[in-house]
């Protein structure tokens, strides 16, 4: 298993190469939860967590009450259905230990679910064929960059695409146009 995550300061969990939750790490008083929820953050998450809940505890319960809150008003938020996952809110702190056991016991709560539902396989097949895509795409668009005739034009073109001078379809058409007369 591994974790990593990104700038939003998502925390993605994952199995084989395959993310297993979407984890949104929120902190007391900081703002981060009314940013995810401006950015539109909240709907990737798994599971939001609100880390170092110890540094200020009546911030931190604010903050699961307003995490919670905007969860319930975008429909995410669980309803004692046990059949279907919604975003679980939960505290922590990493640096006492507290809340550690109950997260990772929530995330293994949600793989159990997903599995039943058949999401798990589901969501890997996903991921396994959006991989498949982006490399397809990448290395297509690696080929049309090097392609002779693509790469005689690709500067001059950026610069009259950038500068107003040609509109972008007309610029990809003749890119794709001189990719396919050689």
């Amino acid at each position: 298993m591994c974790v990593f995550t990104n700038a939003l300061a998502w925390v993605f969990l994952c199995v084989n190469a395959s993310i297993m939750a979407g984890v949104g790490r929120v902190l007391p008083n900081a703002g981060d939860d009314l940013q995810a929820i401006k950015k539109g953050v909240m709907e990737l998450a798994d599971l939001v967590v609100i880390n170092k809940a110890d540094i200020d505890p009546d911030a931190a319960t604010r903050a699961r009450a307003q995490i919670t809150s905007s969860l319930r008003l975008l429909g995410l938020h669980s309803r004692g259905d046990t059949s279907e996952w919604r975003p679980e809110v939960m505290q922590l702190s990493a640096l006492l230990g507290e809340g550690v056991e109950a997260f990772w016991q929530t995330v293994l709560q949600f793989q159990q679910l997903q599995d039943r539902a058949g999401a798990w396989q589901a969501r890997r097949q996903n991921q396994a064929l959006a991989w498949m895509w982006e490399r397809i795409h990448a290395g297509l668009q690696r080929a049309f960059k090097a392609h002779p005739q693509v790469r005689a034009q690709l500067e001059s073109t950026i610069q009259s695409v950038k500068a107003g001078e040609l509109p972008a379809s007309t610029a990809a058409r003749q890119l794709l146009a001189a990719q396919h007369l050689s």
